[in-house]
């Protein structure tokens, strides 16, 4: 009758809330009296997928019937929703309910369905439901949380009464609680990590201001760091402002993480980092590494942050945190708390009308109150309304000095906003007082600080474009002038705060950049460009390669329209800091402009440093497969012609041998790149040979040439002083290496040095690498599921990928995973498809020979004629020539004695696929089957019986039973065939 109304929409999400415990406590009823079926609860959990008792409810029922597989099946899907929908892990109680179910405990059939954690705990009354939010049940994963006792005073997400001499929380009782356990956890050596999420103005901040009031009265040290929400800060910011960063920074990236680790370490310590949606990637990176490290220190780290924004940034760390800390998402208030809230600032209102125009939001109610009660009912839902008549009580000078305030962001100190305003300090003091009486801004140590995101927001949304550019022109020529930093300050020496506008002891290039930039076109041409690119190269190394990513695009984008030496440059630092992230594509793009560019405007040094980019340190080849830019390779040599330096020719002449690889002029290449390992040895420049001997790997990547390879690797691996990551480059070529040659025992040793330097470098696109070659070796001993599971783990490796490569390694695996299974002749349509553009060639002679192990002779013969039988001589060679050696046992095409010939020389070896995408054997196999077709009957049983010693000295039972079994049927195909 009355849907429309506010307090009919409250009441309908509190009946809805009450129907869906009442239905689920039912059906538990129903469940212990063995009337309960199997398709209510599925009708139920269909219902509303996020409430995790009703997914109890339905595997317990599965379980019970004898349906165990389908109870697993149903926990796969809810841990799978979870994570991919909202980035979090099932609660506790599913956990354990999962971990009954796998040792099918006995207490199974006798666990009451009311209780072991199925049924909400006394203290587990429902809170409203935001509007939308696929998360919001009350049943949603989460510790169910002891009911608070007695004397602990209802609390909000704002501050509240004082209580014990601080000030406590209103209606926010578990969360304090569970802060209260964690640092008390923490003090006993066992730290962790709360992640409190919330939208903006929900209490987060108020929340960790409390934990700091706990940690702080228990005698703990308390670091505070805010990720600014201007843009243009420098990487590691919170941390550097938490007074967490050495002075200088590392030569290498794992020194840092290790310095801020033994800073949590040195004593009891609370750690907040604030509004990590803003955070720069490195921020994120380093949080990553430390929350699985903070369990073992006597830290607590809070991160607060608001769900939704930078999604893309956050996703990766998010899952990260899932798996490290407890989260603490704050929702907002029912019609309870408003009711509390009111009580305890004896405001006299209806608790209802106020919720519906604030939603719950407790900054918004707060913002409501402060208004006269006249009023209330004509302000819209919306901070910004209220914010707005609030501020337009302000006298004309300190509006004024807030909207110049807005642009420097959350925190400026009163120098800076001098400047912005044109008046003395004195006289900004003066004109902020208002604002600090209406609590718009409060003083902070180096100056003022906007009292909620929100008011500086809504204050930069009202400028103007010319307003705003002013602004910011006004700030970056007050910042630029600022003096020079002490180099021997610590962050901690240097003034707290919080934000890009507060006074630095120098001035900071990004925020520079960040401030012209935005001052664009007041700005004077080209002091964007030019710190932006100081702001990237300090990134870089400081191994903040995100952060460089951002910084070459804003310097690049304020760059005059039309080629010049500057454009060229910027477009190489580009595109060597997307290849360090990982972007392959957008590295060739920004690299082959660069190049273009500097040909056009004959500027050699320029058009030498751009084409060297492209011989930078991979683990694989970036071309696409097959492919050769023969204009790039003319540039190269054009340059080698001309004078240089022996680096610069070094560096060519392993970027040519590089890119000659595809071709017919591959046999050059590897020359070209063996030159150059001897040019760079002869300098005694151990970078330049650390690249170089990389060129050699990819150049030399070809039947043959494994031993060589072993060699070049562990040269490589003995350069003192190489960089972490270059290590791991070096150690994930030496796995496939290792794997070919049938080394299993060093290949495991190996494996556990990646494991230890991934674990220090936390790259997900280096971690891709290893898990490549870690495919392999899970099919040398016949782990199916295991290498099955990491290509779904891993599907698109980043670090240097060639296109190709992303389809074709999971293919290639997943086939031959099914295969060794017998489930594999799904697979093989899927093969043929996906083989017919040229780019996925690599994969026909897989998919052929697919067809032929399902019976399929007619179109398997097809497909040679369609395909035709390249038999190239590259990196694929060592698996595809194999391949095509079974294709030729069987059809007679190709030709079976070219291939013996070919193969003979790595008869020993195991038939890899690139850098361990994939393993099927000995090659000895391939041989013997070969041999037989050329009727060679006794060379072929000595490959057969080689293959089957080979196999069971390594203790691979299941390829020596496979070599038996191919050997069997080949016979019995041979003598089909007479």
């Amino acid at each position: 009758e009355f849907p429309g109304l506010a307090f009919a929409r409250a009441e309908a999400a509190r009946l809805a809330e009450l129907r869906s415990g009442m239905v689920e406590d039912r059906l538990a009823a129903r469940l212990e009296l063995g009337e309960a079926s199997v398709p209510e609860l599925e009708e139920l959990v269909a219902g509303d997928p996020y409430r995790e008792r009703a997914w109890s409810l339905l595997v317990l029922a599965l379980y019970r019937a004898g349906r165990q597989a389908e109870a697993l099946a149903a926990l796969r899907r809810v841990r799978a929703l979870l994570s991919d929908e909202l980035g979090i892990e099932p609660g506790p109680a599913l956990k354990r309910l999962e971990q009954a179910v796998l040792a099918q405990s006995p207490e199974l059939e006798t666990l009451s369905a009311t209780g072991a954690g199925l049924a909400p705990g006394p203290d587990a009354a429902p809170e409203p439901r935001a509007a939308g939010g696929p998360g919001a049940s009350s049943s949603g994963p989460g510790p169910a949380w002891p009911p608070p006792p007695s004397s602990t005073p209802v609390t909000a997400g704002v501050r509240g009464v004082a209580q014990g001499g601080r000030e406590r929380l209103v209606g926010r009782e578990r969360e304090v609680r569970a802060l209260e356990e964690r640092l008390a956890e923490a003090r006993a050596g066992r730290g962790g990590l709360v992640v409190v999420s919330g939208e903006a103005g929900i209490g987060k901040t108020s929340l960790a201001r409390a934990a700091a009031d706990l940690a702080g009265a228990r005698g703990f040290r308390v670091a505070w760091g805010r990720c600014p929400d201007s843009g243009g800060a420098p990487a590691f910011w919170p941390w550097r402002q938490a007074g967490m960063l050495p002075a200088r920074p590392p030569a290498e990236l794992f020194d840092l993480y290790d310095d801020v680790l033994a800073r949590l370490r040195e004593t009891p310590s609370l750690l907040v980092l604030e509004d990590l949606h803003w955070a720069d990637a490195s921020s994120l990176r380093l949080l990553e590494y430390v929350a699985a490290e903070l369990p073992r220190t006597a830290t607590l780290a809070i991160v607060t942050l608001r769900p939704g924004e930078h999604p893309e940034r956050l996703r990766e760390t998010l899952g990260a945190l899932s798996r490290e800390g407890l989260r603490l998402p704050l929702g907002p208030f029912g019609a309870a708390e408003v009711r509390d809230f009111l009580e305890l600032r004896q405001v006299r209102a209806d608790p209802v009308a106020l919720l519906d125009r604030s939603g719950g939001n407790p900054f918004y109610l707060e913002e409501l109150l402060r208004l006269p009660e006249s009023e209330r009912d004509q302000v819209p839902p919306g901070a910004r309304d209220v914010i707005a008549r609030r501020l337009a009580r302000l006298p004309g000078v300190t509006l004024d000095l807030l909207k110049a305030a807005a642009v420097a962001g959350r925190e400026a100190d009163a120098d800076l906003l001098s400047a912005l305003a044109g008046r003395p300090v004195e006289d900004v003091m003066t004109a902020l007082e208002p604002a600090l009486a209406a609590r718009l801004v409060t003083e902070a140590a180096s100056g003022y600080r906007f009292s909620h995101a929100l008011v500086r927001e809504a204050l930069d949304a009202g400028l103007t474009r010319l307003e705003r550019a002013r602004l910011h022109l006004r700030a970056a020529e007050h910042l630029e002038r600022a003096p020079a930093a002490d180099p021997g300050a610590r962050p901690q020496d240097q003034a707290p705060g919080g934000d890009l506008g507060r006074r630095s002891p120098g001035p900071d290039p990004a925020v520079l950049a960040a401030h012209f930039a935005a001052a664009a076109p007041l700005a004077p041409a080209g002091k964007a460009v030019a710190y932006a690119t100081e702001a990237a190269r300090q990134a870089a190394d400081r191994h903040g390669y995100q952060e460089a990513v951002a910084l070459w695009e804003l310097a690049l984008a304020h760059l005059p329209p039309g080629d010049s030496a500057v454009r060229c440059r910027t477009l190489t630092g580009l595109g060597q800091a997307r290849r360090a992230v990982g972007d392959a594509e957008g590295a060739f793009r920004d690299l082959a402009e660069a190049v273009a560019q500097a040909q056009r405007i004959g500027d050699r040094a320029a058009l030498v440093a751009a084409v060297s980019a492209f011989g930078a340190p991979s683990v694989w080849n970036w071309r696409p497969y097959g492919f050769v830019d023969d204009d790039l390779a003319d540039v190269l040599e054009n340059l080698l012609a001309g004078p240089l330096g022996d680096h610069d020719r070094a560096a060519l002449l392993g970027t040519l041998g590089v890119e000659l690889h595809y071709g017919p002029r591959r046999a050059e290449g590897e020359r070209r790149a063996a030159e150059a390992v001897e040019l760079a040895r002869a300098t005694g420049d151990p970078a330049l040979l650390a690249r170089t001997l990389n060129n050699y790997l990819l150049a030399a990547f070809v039947p043959g040439r494994n031993d060589e390879r072993l060699r070049a690797v562990e040269e490589l691996l003995a350069i003192p002083c190489l960089r972490r990551e270059d290590r791991l480059v070096a150690r994930a070529i030496r796995l496939s290496c290792l794997l070919r040659a049938g080394e299993l025992a060093e290949w495991e040793r190996e494996l556990t040095r990646c494991e230890q330097l991934l674990r220090e470098l936390r790259r997900p696109e280096l971690e891709s690498m290893v898990r490549v070659a870690q495919t392999g070796g899970l099919m040398a001993r016949a782990r199916w599921e295991e290498a099955e599971s990491l290509l779904e783990r891993f599907p698109a490796p980043r670090y240097g990928a060639s296109l190709w490569g992303l389809d074709a390694r999971r293919l290639i695996a997943r086939y031959l995973c099914r295969s060794a299974r017998g489930d594999a002749a799904e697979l093989v349509d899927e093969l043929v498809a996906a083989a017919e553009p040229a780019l996925m060639a690599p994969v026909r002679p897989v998919a052929i020979l697919a067809a032929l192990e399902d019976g399929r002779e007619g179109p398997a013969r097809e497909l040679v004629a369609r395909w035709g039988e390249p038999l190239r001589e590259d990196w694929s060679a060592d698996f595809l020539w194999p391949v095509w050696g079974l294709v030729a046992a069987r059809l007679g095409t190709p030709s079976p004695d070219d291939l013996y010939a070919r193969l003979l020389p790595i008869a020993d070896q195991f038939v890899v696929l690139g850098s361990g995408s994939a393993v099927c054997g000995s090659v000895r196999d391939v041989l013997a089957q070969l041999a037989l077709r050329l009727g060679r009957t006794e060379e072929a049983a000595e490959h057969a019986r080689a293959a089957i010693a080979g196999h069971e000295r390594l203790g691979l039972t299941y390829w020596a039973g496979r070599s038996r079994d191919q050997w069997e049927a080949a016979i019995r195909r041979a003598a089909t065939a007479r």
